[in-house]
């Protein structure tokens, strides 16, 4: 793994108690890359619900606004106020070709719109419904549906605690969704309720689960025990590994099959 994320025009380095001498050395090699405008450093660790971070300047311009792209797509935000992975785009890709042009859409944590965006632009579904907490996000999600020409009425934003939002009054207006995207936080809630909830009897969900390597067949019996306490019976489809978060720790993505 290395020790910065590249987000478009700006790149986040993470400190690791390095001297300013040592960071200023770092972000001249970085700035050597003509797409990168501007190093800062990542200071403290994500905060809160919302997952924002405090950055300081390093080197190149003062500007906290990334331009981003990916799977085709352009993508706008504050690198501070809303959070974000350029470490899922081969996700986003592989979620979006999973899914049909016939399929409603639901995305649970959407963030600045990457997921729903991705989705779209690939399978041009009937309708992509993201819900999302932060409000600066859901701007940001806004802008990037204009820049990336996203029809009216193709993809949805609703700011939100998706614990608030996904409820009977929003499935009686949205209809149950073909497919769910989990895009959830590291966070101890699986927030696999409110999932469900949102799903229809033989639609896909898809979760994403943080553990170490030896720990997965666990969470994913976990997650099957909990669905069955709910009233739902999952198949699992598959579970494949998503990425890594420290050492030994994975993101794995989990595909299940909701039966009834």
């Amino acid at each position: 793994m290395t020790n910065y994320d590249i987000m478009g025009n700006i790149a986040v380095v993470k400190g690791d108690g390095k001297k300013k001498k040592e960071l200023v050395s770092q972000a001249k090699k970085i700035l050597e890359r003509p797409s990168i405008k501007t190093v800062v450093e990542k200071s403290g660790n994500v905060k809160g619900r919302l997952r924002t971070i405090d950055t300081k300047h390093i080197l190149g311009e003062k500007n906290l606004i990334a331009e981003y792209r990916e799977n085709a797509c352009l993508f706008k935000f504050n690198v501070e106020d809303c959070y974000f992975s350029s470490r899922l785009s081969g996700e986003r890709k592989i979620i979006a070709e999973k899914i049909k042009m016939k399929d409603k859409v639901l995305v649970m944590f959407a963030g600045v719109g990457v997921f729903p965006i991705v989705i779209y632009k690939y399978s041009k579904p009937t309708n992509v419904v993201g819900v999302e907490l932060g409000k600066e996000c859901c701007k940001w999600f806004k802008e990037n549906l204009k820049l990336n020409k996203i029809p009216k009425g193709k993809i949805d934003v609703v700011q939100g605690d998706v614990k608030k939002k996904i409820n009977d009054k929003f499935v009686e207006e949205n209809g149950s969704f073909d497919v769910v995207v989990m895009a959830r936080p590291n966070l101890k809630d699986s927030f696999l309720e409110w999932g469900l909830k949102g799903c229809k009897k033989g639609g896909k969900l898809f979760y994403y689960g943080f553990c170490n390597v030896d720990e997965i067949d666990e969470l994913v019996k976990n997650l099957v025990k909990e669905g069955k306490g709910l009233g739902r019976k999952l198949k699992v489809k598959e579970f494949v590994r998503a990425g890594d978060i420290a050492p030994y720790k994975f993101r794995y993505r989990i595909e299940f099959k909701v039966m009834n």
